[in-house]
């Protein structure tokens, strides 16, 4: 002990030995106790020891109280996985499609899937999710290959895809997969999945993500027949749809204006109001209907419907007693061009529509269709270039409106209405997209553009205030080719509308300010085009 006595940084040096091994024992240390320490000068060092004892154990005390937080986190974790990728068996139910007028009872039908379950998830920003529906309507004749599928996620996500048990074996093979995703991934699925006109089917596609992650379709990989939709997550699905199609070119099976209901949950029952251009009577199993009439459809877990006609659908109104998906749009349409091209697109549940919309043309296309569905009675103000003109619509009305190349339209409705965009074609053909409203921009889109097309397009638009803060995979948008430049003024706010060129791939739009942006993506081949919305979902 004399060593220890005559030497105070001998004595530091024991103590810290001493009270590092009584922390790594769990004992207290109790310095006015220690008598062994007899020299006058240690006294100070007996009280930053003190201190040091006290810092530690608080340390100690924090660690202990994170590793409890993230044991809970993990087992958390572990049980939203066992929801996510462990499905539960439901009952068997029978499916019936039922109007109005008479009742036609199906096949019955099983459906093995997940369970209606609720998973804790932190808030949605528009159209980014982890549970997708997806369904492919009646394409061209003519269509051959496959039905794609883009997934881009920011962090490595695991993929989920399944299909329902009632699936035909050597359909659902193809379609049943797990696989992790990096950044973005693109596979397809088999032909065989398009719906199949006024029957009840078990083919929708249930796409499940670990992570936040944003899904694209595209129809087909036939060279003249191929159009593109953004997929809506589950999460953001209800239960009243408006249908946007447009008056087919020609009156046979090739041109029929469509729209398909894919159900999330069993015992899913829905109305159908028809709205009909032209009092074309439309044949169904049990009867024919005209404007005005009622048809009533019960669908089961990942069942689909898809309804044909040779007259314009536009308007007409689909309810539901639990949420469902619902795609329209056409088999195949030319409006201006020489040949038609599919057309299809995910509409967004009204709920979720907005009242203010800036409509830029597509570029180097001869003229864009406009259309507006309104849900309510409402009166519409529209202003094309310096022209304007108000619309007064009734509950479920519509009109279109024809403009050339170059021109943005601006339209202000006194109720949320449905606005979607139509490619006229010439020199390429048709194709069509809903158009987001200004309250539906986000401030941050990861999209891929797909490969094939000779022209490929974004079209953004954003605040004439915060123009120099957008990014494009984190340059400067002067580091990409613009064709198209203007500007518009909503509500004392102006607006710049930027078209870039680009090549296919996957892009990154995003803002450093985080303002908000609309964003239009499509592109043209020689007989064909595509186009999809970046978002079209209230945040």
């Amino acid at each position: 002990m004399a060593l220890i006595k005559s030497n105070p940084y001998l004595v530091l040096v024991s103590l810290l030995f001493v009270f590092m091994a009584d922390i790594y024992s769990g004992q207290t240390i109790d310095f006015v106790k220690d008598t062994w320490i007899t020299s006058p000068g240690i006294e100070s060092l007996r009280k930053e020891l003190r201190v040091l004892s006290q810092a530690v154990k608080n340390q100690a005390l924090r660690i202990n109280i994170l590793e409890g937080e993230l044991t809970d986190v993990k087992q958390k974790k572990c049980q939203c996985e066992s929801l996510v990728f462990s499905p539960e068996s439901y009952p068997t139910t029978k499916m019936t499609l039922t109007t109005t007028k008479a009742m036609v009872t199906s096949s019955t039908l099983t459906s093995t899937t997940l369970k209606d379950s609720t998973i804790e998830l932190p808030a949605l920003k528009g159209n980014a999710g982890r549970e997708f529906l997806v369904l492919f309507m009646r394409n061209h004749p003519g269509s051959t290959g496959a039905l794609s599928l883009y997934v881009t996620t920011e962090n490595e996500t695991i993929l989920n895809v399944s299909s329902a048990q009632d699936l035909k074996p050597a359909i659902k093979s193809k379609i049943d997969r797990k696989t992790t995703v990096t950044s973005e991934l693109n596979f397809t699925l088999p032909f065989d999945l398009t719906c199949k006109y006024l029957t009840v089917e078990p083919k929708a596609v249930l796409l499940q993500t670990s992570e936040l992650s944003t899904v694209t379709a595209f129809d087909s990989l036939y060279e003249g027949a191929t159009d593109g939709s953004l997929i809506i997550p589950t999460s953001k699905l209800s239960t009243k749809y408006l249908i946007s199609t447009t008056e087919p070119y020609k009156i046979n099976r090739d041109f029929y204006s469509q729209f398909a209901i894919g159900a999330l949950f069993d015992g899913s029952n829905i109305n159908v109001t028809f709205k009909m251009k032209k009092e074309v009577p439309l044949s169904l199993p049990d009867g024919s209907y005209t404007d005005g009439d009622v048809c009533s459809i019960a669908l089961g877990r990942l069942e689909t419907f898809q309804v044909r006609h040779t007259t314009d659908l536009t308007g007409t109104l689909i309810t539901s007693s639990k949420p469902i998906a619902v795609f329209s749009g056409h088999r195949c349409q030319a409006l201006k061009s020489k040949y038609c091209s599919h057309m299809v697109t995910q509409l967004p549940p009204t709920n979720e529509l907005d009242k203010d919309y800036i409509v830029p043309t597509f570029y180097n296309n001869e003229a864009t269709l406009i259309q507006v569905v309104s849900e309510h009675t409402s009166t519409v103000i529209l202003t094309v270039g310096d022209r304007q003109s108000t619309w007064y619509l009734n509950e479920r009305d519509f009109k279109n409106v024809e403009v050339k190349s170059g021109e943005i339209t601006v339209i202000v409705s006194d109720q949320p209405v449905l606005v979607s965009g139509f490619g006229m074609g010439v020199p390429y053909d048709s194709y069509m997209t809903v158009i987001p409203g200004v309250h539906q921009y986000l401030d941050f889109y990861k999209i891929t553009v797909p490969a094939g097309y000779t022209e490929n397009y974004i079209c953004v638009i954003i605040p004439m205030d915060y123009k120099t803060n957008l990014r494009i995979n984190g340059l400067r948008v002067n580091q990409y080719k613009v064709v198209y430049e203007s500007s518009k003024v909503l509500n004392t706010t102006t607006y710049v509308i930027y078209t870039f060129e680009v090549e296919a791939g996957t892009f990154l739009l995003s803002t450093s300010d985080h303002s908000a942006f609309g964003l239009i993506v499509y592109g043209h081949r020689n007989i064909d085009g595509y186009s999809f919305a970046g978002n079209i979902l209230l945040p």
